[in-house]
């Protein structure tokens, strides 16, 4: 049963690192340009999005930390409540 799951998982992994991998090709002639339209750019060789939706797992716990000292209200205002993205 867990030779099983384990041989799906990794099949899975494949599928995805495929496909990641034809978007990949499929992209790389696009110019920066019109990668900033679609909201992606180059970094270190990976496609990466230009505003990620959630930021990585130090910044949220270093944004926690000093964020307890605001308001609700205060938290609230600074964000857009369609889609959650940070207000400048």
């Amino acid at each position: 049963m867990a030779a099983l799951h384990t041989i799906r998982r990794l099949l899975s992994a494949l599928r995805t690192h495929y496909a990641n991998r034809r978007r990949d090709a499929s992209l790389r002639d696009c110019d920066p340009r019109m990668l900033k339209d679609i909201g992606l750019r180059w970094e270190r060789g990976k496609l990466v999005a230009i505003h990620p939706e959630h930021p990585a797992s130090g910044e949220a716990r270093a944004n926690g930390s000093a964020g307890s000292k605001l308001s609700a209200a205060e938290r609230l205002h600074g964000v857009c409540p369609r889609c959650g993205a940070r207000l400048a």
